[in-house]
C-alpha cells in the first residue's frame, strides 16, 4: 500500500430499528399469535426487517417475516415501529433457508441414523449443504413437513454423492427424497466442499464506514454492509457485499448498490433463485480493526477462485488496496455454489462491480447452465431527484452522440446501444456505464440487460421468494415495474444484468469466471 494512502474502517450502528424490541412485540402481537396459535413465541424465527424507503429515523416503515419451523408456515408483517398496534399481518408462501442451527441439528439427526453408521469415521466423507436447501413434503392431512437437505460426499463411491432430507421435528432421514438429484457417482468440479458449520460466525459489526484518504484528502467514503446482513432481509436472501451512501471526493454517487437477484438455469430445466447472505471461508491475512468479520489485508485476499480451495481462515468482508484501487470482497455460499461478491473503487473515481462464479464437488454443475446476476444501482448523484439517463448509439453527422431516456424502460446490449450514462441535471457530474467484455446478452430466461426505473422504496427486489421451481417461477420479474413513469430529472435506479454460461465442455476458459461493468466518472 502506498505510504500516503490510508484505509480507515469504523463501526457504525444501524439505529433505524430497535430490533430486539421489534421482534419481541411482533412475535407476541395478537394477529401473529392468531396465525401460530399455541406456538411458543420464542420458537418463532424473525427475519430482520427491510426498510421500505430511505428513512434514517427509527420509525420508518418496514416489512419483516415471522416463520414457524414446526408448522412450516410464514407471515409477512408490515408496519412502523412507533405504531406496532397497527401492523398488517398476511399469510406468506415464503419458506426461509435453513438456519445454521437447523443445519447443525440436521447433521446430528443424520449421524444418529443407522444407515449412516457405515460412513461414520470413514476417511474423506464430508456432509455438506447441497441444492436445493429444502425438500419439503406435503402430508396426508394437508400440512407440509419442513425437511432440511444434506449432501454426503463419499470418496469411496457407491454412491459418490447422495442428497438426503432431514425432518427435524420427527427426527427422521429420507434417503431417497423426491425433488432432488438422485444418488450418483457423477462428480463435477475439483474443490472438496467444507463440511456444514466449517467456520462459525464469530460475530462482529453488521456494517462499517470506510474512508480512503490520499495524502490526507478523502477520495472515498461509504458504508459497507456484510453479506449476512445485506438487503433485502425480509425474504432471507440478501445481496452480497452491499454499499450504501457512496461518496467520491465528497459528492454522493449511490444511495445503495448491491445484487438482490441471482438466477441459475440448467439445460434440463432445473433452475434456482440463489441467496447471497451465507458467508463462507476464504483466505485473508491482515488486521481486524473493528472486530470479527472485517479485515484490512496486508496481501491480496484469496477466494476460491484464486486459492483453489473451499477452506479459509476468514469469513466476512476483506479490504485490499493496491496500485490505486480498493478491493472490497467476500465469498458466498449457496448450496454447492460459491460466489465472489467484489467491488473495485479506484482513485480516479472508477467503480468496478464484480461477481465471480465457482463451485465445490457436486453431482450437477457439469451440465451446461447459465448464471444471471442483477446489480441494483440506486444512483443519487449529488443528491436524489435530478438525475438524467442517456444512451449512446451510432454516431451520425449533425446528430448528438447521446440521447435521453425519458421514461421507464428496459434495454438489451446490442451493437447499436452499448453504453449509458447517469448524470445530475444541474451539476453535470455523472457516471458512464460500459458493459464488461464477458457480461453477455440476455436470452429469454435472462429477460433483459438493463432496466431504468423511477425510485420506489418497495422495489428492493422483484418479490420472488422461492429458491427452486420452474423457469417461469424463478426468472427475474423486473418488467412488472415498467409502468411508463417519467424518469428524466428524477430519482432513478438502474438495474444492470450480467450473464455467464458455464459449460464444462466449452473450449474457452470458464472456471472462476468474473463478470461486471465499468462505471467511469464524467465531469467530476
Amino acid at each position: 500500500m502506498s505510504e500516503d494512502i490510508e484505509i480507515l474502517v469504523d463501526p457504525i450502528d444501524d439505529v433505524r430499528f430497535p430490533l430486539d424490541r421489534l421482534r419481541e412485540v411482533v412475535v407476541r402481537h395478537p394477529r401473529v399469535r392468531e396465525r401460530f396459535r399455541d406456538v411458543d413465541p420464542e420458537k418463532l424465527r424473525f427475519l430482520d426487517p427491510d426498510v421500505l424507503g430511505r428513512e434514517k429515523d427509527r420509525d420508518g416503515r418496514f416489512v419483516a417475516t415471522v416463520f414457524d419451523p414446526r408448522s412450516n408456515l410464514s407471515v409477512e408483517v408490515t408496519g412502523r415501529p412507533d405504531q406496532l398496534e397497527k401492523i398488517d399481518v398476511r399469510p406468506s408462501v415464503f419458506r426461509p433457508n435453513p438456519s445454521q442451527d437447523e443445519l447443525r441439528d440436521a447433521v446430528e439427526v443424520l449421524r444418529a441414523d443407522e444407515r449412516y453408521s457405515p460412513l461414520e469415521g470413514r476417511d474423506g466423507v464430508v456432509v455438506y449443504q447441497p441444492m436445493p436447501p429444502l425438500a419439503d413434503v406435503e402430508l396426508e392431512d394437508g400440512t407440509t413437513a419442513r425437511r432440511v437437505t444434506l449432501g454426503i460426499f463419499d470418496p469411496a463411491g457407491g454412491p459418490l454423492h447422495r442428497v438426503v432430507a432431514v425432518d427435524l421435528h420427527r427426527r427422521l432421514v429420507d434417503w431417497e427424497p423426491v425433488g432432488v438429484d438422485p444418488a450418483t457417482d457423477d462428480d463435477c468440479e475439483a474443490r472438496l466442499p467444507v463440511g456444514v458449520g466449517s467456520l462459525a460466525d464469530a460475530g462482529g459489526p453488521s456494517q462499517v464506514r470506510v474512508r480512503v484518504l490520499s495524502g490526507g484528502e478523502e477520495l472515498w467514503s461509504l458504508v459497507v454492509v456484510r453479506p449476512r446482513n445485506s438487503a433485502p432481509t425480509a425474504h432471507g436472501k440478501g445481496s452480497g457485499v452491499e454499499l450504501r451512501q457512496v461518496r467520491y471526493r465528497g459528492h454522493l454517487v449511490f444511495w445503495q448498490a448491491h445484487v438482490p437477484i441471482l438466477d441459475v438455469l440448467y439445460d434440463d430445466g432445473v433452475t434456482y433463485r440463489d441467496w447471497q447472505n451465507q458467508e463462507t471461508p476464504f483466505q485473508a491475512v491482515g488486521a481486524d480493526p473493528v472486530g470479527s468479520g472485517w479485515r484490512v489485508c496486508t496481501q491480496p485476499p484469496a477466494t476460491i477462485l484464486e486459492a483453489g480451495t473451499d477452506a479459509g481462515n476468514f469469513q466476512g468482508v476483506a479490504f485490499w488496496y493496491d496500485q490505486g484501487e480498493l478491493r472490497v470482497v467476500s465469498e458466498l455460499q449457496a448450496g454447492w455454489y460459491r460466489y465472489v461478491s467484489d467491488w473495485r473503487l479506484r482513485d480516479d473515481g472508477t467503480i468496478g462491480p464484480r461477481f465471480g462464479f465457482a463451485g465445490t464437488r457436486n453431482p450437477r454443475t457439469c451440465m451446461r447452465h447459465q448464471h444471471h446476476v442483477y446489480w441494483r444501482l440506486d444512483f443519487d448523484i449529488d443528491g436524489a431527484g435530478r438525475d438524467v439517463i442517456e444512451q449512446r448509439g451510432l454516431f451520425f453527422p449533425g446528430r448528438p452522440a447521446w440521447s435521453p431516456v425519458v421514461r421507464e424502460t428496459s434495454r438489451k446490449r446490442t451493437f447499436f446501444s452499448r453504453s449509458w450514462q447517469v448524470h445530475d441535471r444541474e451539476t453535470g457530474r455523472g457516471y458512464r456505464i460500459t458493459p464488461g467484455v464477458a457480461d453477455g446478452t440476455a436470452d429469454a430466461y435472462g429477460v433483459s440487460d438493463l432496466w431504468f426505473l423511477r425510485y420506489r422504496g418497495t422495489e428492493l427486489d422483484d418479490g420472488v421468494a422461492v429458491v427452486g421451481g420452474t423457469a417461469a417461477q424463478t426468472q427475474v420479474r423486473l418488467d412488472q415495474y415498467l409502468t411508463g413513469e417519467p424518469i428524466d430529472g428524477t430519482d432513478v435506479v438502474v438495474w444492470y444484468a450480467g450473464h455467464f454460461v458455464h459449460d464444462e465442455h466449452a473450449p474457452a476458459p470458464h472456471q472462476g469466471h468474473i463478470i461486471g461493468p465499468e462505471l467511469r466518472p464524467v465531469n467530476w
